[in-house]
């Protein structure tokens, strides 16, 4: 049965770890990418547009499934523009992210972790990504990436108190996560799929079967 979180108080943001198919999950580098959910359940992520001719953050921008490239980055990522996409972006360039009949169908699987903040704080993370909007820089795949980014907007939210331990990959950003806000968070695996409802969003979860 899929899960339903509809988005209203202002008092959750969220992670979601493309690629990761479960919380024990550890998916190779190339195969993860991390997006975010700000306040009111609206997806959002940083991406590099350039390099290949393509857009994304992945190996060629082909929106490929959870276990073969969840687009964590270019090939070479080098001489890219950073780029971030709001909902209306996502269902355009990176439909399985957002889709879960998209999602099932190109068997993209992604982990999904939800982060109890406060109204301060949430408040800050939309700002973060906001900014982020406007001016997005570039992208590289070694320390300013899609996980740097997502760092960013945690820390500047004060809901992270580092940066990423070690390689700045979403898997290891999932796991500060899980360690710093501890009794805090959520966590939900499967095709992932955001739909508006009210002035908000609702994000929905279906589990993968067998």
């Amino acid at each position: 049965m899929a899960l339903n979180v509809i988005f209203a108080g202002g008092d959750r943001v969220g992670l979601v770890v493309r690629g990761k198919s479960s919380h024990e999950d550890d998916p190779s580098v190339f195969a993860q990418h991390a997006d975010c959910i700000l306040s009111n359940g609206a997806p959002v992520g940083f991406f590099g547009s350039g390099n290949t001719g393509s857009s994304g953050g992945g190996s060629s921008g082909s929106g490929a499934s959870s276990k073969s490239s969840a687009n964590f980055s270019n090939s070479s990522g080098m001489g890219m523009t950073g780029v971030v996409y709001d909902q209306a972006g996502l269902a355009r360039n990176r439909a399985n992210y957002v889709d879960v009949a998209v999602a099932k169908a190109t068997k993209t699987v992604s982990t999904v972790l939800l982060v109890q903040v406060s109204a301060a704080e949430a408040a800050l993370f939309d700002g973060a990504w906001q900014d982020m909007t406007k001016d997005p820089g570039s992208f590289q795949i070694l320390g300013w990436n899609c996980s740097t980014h997502a760092s960013q907007a945690f820390r500047k939210a004060g809901i992270l108190s580092a940066g990423i331990p070690g390689l700045d990959t979403p898997n290891n950003l999932y796991k500060q996560l899980c360690i710093e806000k501890n009794g805090k968070v959520t966590v939900a695996s499967g095709y992932v799929g955001f739909s508006t409802l009210g002035s908000g969003y609702m994000l929905t979860i279906e589990p993968v079967t067998p």
